[in-house]
């Protein structure tokens, strides 16, 4: 403690004087006070945290790559890395957030994602690498669901693809024959 029971270095007069007298200063209180109590330093209440802002890296990783991974905890981590996000990023992203330390446990393989996480982990990271994994360990693949729209679409697609190559053939024969 320094002289008149200020914290801090040497200090000219005045604003010693300044100091006995009441006055707040950012860098010098009475011995017992902290910047939480200081009239000029007032905590923010009921602050959010700032939302997930950036982009993941959208890739695309081998497949090879993924069933290589022997535990959950390394490819949890590829996914994560994959994505080019930070864990903090990452973990915060979730709702509500996974706390640092079961984030790093996952990353070890000392704790695994929740099941019911796993499509809000892939929307966060944007790839499906954890869960190619997941399936791979019980002799399974990922295949994307078409709607049974998008199905219907895809055999009128096909079969008027079928019909434009055989109506191109048929004019291609016509015109052999007229020439």
């Amino acid at each position: 403690m320094g002289h008149n029971g200020f914290v801090g270095c040497w200090i000219d007069k005045p604003l010693r004087a300044a100091l006995q007298h009441g006055t707040n200063s950012p860098f010098f209180w009475r011995w017992g006070d902290n910047q939480v109590s200081s009239s000029l330093f007032r905590p923010v209440e009921d602050q959010q945290e700032l939302a997930l802002l950036r982009k993941p890296d959208v890739i695309t990783m081998p497949i090879e790559i993924i069933r290589s991974k022997r535990t959950s905890g390394a490819a949890f981590t590829l996914a994560c890395d994959a994505s080019g996000l930070e864990d903090k990023e990452i973990a915060m992203a979730f709702k509500p957030p996974i706390d640092a330390g079961t984030f790093s446990k996952m990353k070890k393989s000392m704790a695994t994602l929740n099941a019911d996480l796993l499509r809000e982990f892939c929307k966060i990271v944007e790839n499906t690498i954890y869960a190619e994994w997941l399936a791979y360990q019980v002799g399974c693949t990922l295949v994307m669901i078409q709607t049974e729209a998008e199905r219907i679409a895809a055999e009128e697609r096909t079969r008027r693809e079928a019909a434009e190559r055989e109506n191109k053939l048929l004019r291609e024969l016509l015109q052999g024959k007229a020439a």
